[in-house]
């Protein structure tokens, strides 16, 4: 029986040190029907070159090759160029720096096949959860996510989703259904994730979760969201992506008074951003309680909340909190408590943080503001002599964990980390959990009382 052809969708510029990693894992795929659309924007470091050296590797491999070359018109309308030639049944739109797991197409396809009256399915990321607001337990590989309500499309801003299209597969009918060519934005070139993801979860009843880390995403030192120092030029990519939200909603919300709701949410979605963004490197640092105080304002402004609060409070308190109390009922969200904060406060042996990247260095300091002061960092990373907040950083030692030690995850949704830790006897939290417990105890008039 012939396998249903899936189309990948590769935006290239400037990547000539990664993508051949990329390239291979394309010609590793356990699917043989493939359809590679390479579309080169205008690359100058030799990226080209490398296209052209793949371009019979992959067509040995049995593969269809299209190699599109534009000027540089940015990554949105290189996206949009590359749908304008898809021919596959399937569609997936990986980045060209990233790496993809051997099954990361056939598992993805085969998760379609199973749900066949839904049009789009989401694996994980080898370090993240496509959820990413309350960690629960993982019971079952693929699951039906509902999108009663539209409450996904709530869940996109408030930052419960991996919004990277990079890990979704969606049937190729809907490029044609939901208009995605005509109403792309080729001049808000900042990013091309809302104009996938929004008219989908707009649209779209439910989405199938693949709970396996089939994509790994590389970060890399010099993109915008991690090496931007210029707070000028920070703000301007947030307000960009703001604004290309909401001119996508406007193609794709048919209600006003629903367009109003999330094109709230789009605003507070920019500020969160930026506070967590400056809250991460010590030279912008000195932004936080401005940016702090805008979020406050802007939740304020727009009526959404039961109270009105004081952004100095906020600030005193845990930003983290709060804005894990703020989506948790915007989006309608009733976690589960997890009783981590008497766990924490009342242990005997020692509070290990483990993980010192983004997450760490965004929210860590909120935990010590609430008294939450781990004696320990834990990071693979770890010098000699390092340190995180003051706090010491160190290489793990799983073997030295004891069930009076407590450690609390900052990471998303690391399966082997989390595998290995859960064997030993310590207690055991993510991030999100202490967060979601802190938000609870800190702005009671937000909490949720039903199940969602």
């Amino acid at each position: 029986m012939m396998q249903p052809k899936v189309s990948l969708v590769v935006s290239c510029y400037n990547k000539v040190n990664y993508i051949s990693g990329m390239l291979d894992s394309v010609v590793a795929q356990k699917w043989d029907n493939l359809e590679i659309i390479l579309v080169n924007d205008g690359s100058t470091d030799g990226t080209r070159v490398v296209i052209g050296q793949y371009e019979e590797k992959l067509k040995a491999r049995g593969y269809e090759v299209t190699i599109l070359d534009q000027g540089n018109q940015g990554v949105a309308a290189a996206v949009r160029n590359g749908l304008m030639l898809v021919t596959g049944e399937f569609v997936c739109i990986p980045d060209c720096d990233d790496l993809l797991h051997e099954e990361y197409v056939s598992a993805m396809v085969k998760a379609l096949n199973q749900f066949s009256s839904v049009n789009c399915v989401v694996c994980d990321d080898l370090r993240n959860r496509w959820d990413l607001g309350y960690a629960p337990e993982i019971s079952t590989e693929t699951s039906l996510v509902s999108n009663y309500n539209r409450n996904l499309l709530t869940k996109f801003f408030m930052g419960k989703l991996l919004t990277s299209v990079a890990v979704l597969m969606f049937r190729a009918s809907l490029i044609y259904k939901l208009h995605l060519i005509e109403t792309f934005i080729t001049n808000l070139s900042a990013t091309q994730e809302p104009q996938i993801w929004l008219p989908i979860l707009a649209s779209e009843d439910a989405i199938i979760h693949l709970r396996r880390p089939l994509y790994s995403y590389i970060v890399r030192e010099n993109s915008i969201v991690t090496s931007q120092t210029d707070i000028h030029k920070l703000y301007q990519y947030a307000e960009s992506r703001c604004i290309l939200s909401q001119n996508t909603l406007e193609s794709c919300i048919g209600s006003k008074t629903q367009f109003n709701f999330y094109s709230k949410l789009a605003t507070i979605s920019k500020y969160a951003f930026m506070v967590r963004r400056v809250s991460r490197s010590p030279h912008l640092i000195s932004y936080k309680e401005y940016y702090t105080n805008q979020f406050v304002r802007v939740v304020n402004d727009t009526g959404l909340l039961p109270l009105s609060l004081d952004g100095r409070l906020v600030e005193e308190i845990c930003f983290s909190a709060f804005f894990y109390a703020v989506s948790n009922f915007l989006t309608n969200c009733s976690t589960e408590k997890k009783d981590t904060l008497s766990i924490i406060r009342s242990r005997k042996g020692r509070l290990i943080a483990y993980g010192a990247g983004f997450v760490a260095k965004s929210t860590l300091e909120d935990f010590i503001k609430c008294n939450i002061v781990p004696n320990e960092v834990w990071d693979i990373k770890a010098q000699q002599g390092d340190r995180l907040f003051g706090i010491p950083l160190m290489f793990p030692d799983f073997g030295l964990l004891s069930k009076d030690d407590t450690v609390i995850l900052f990471l998303n949704g690391n399966q082997d980390v989390e595998r290995k830790v859960r064997k030993t006897e310590a207690n055991v939290f993510y991030f999100h959990d202490v967060l979601n417990d802190l938000g609870t105890e800190y702005f009671p008039e937000l909490i949720v009382n039903h199940k969602e």
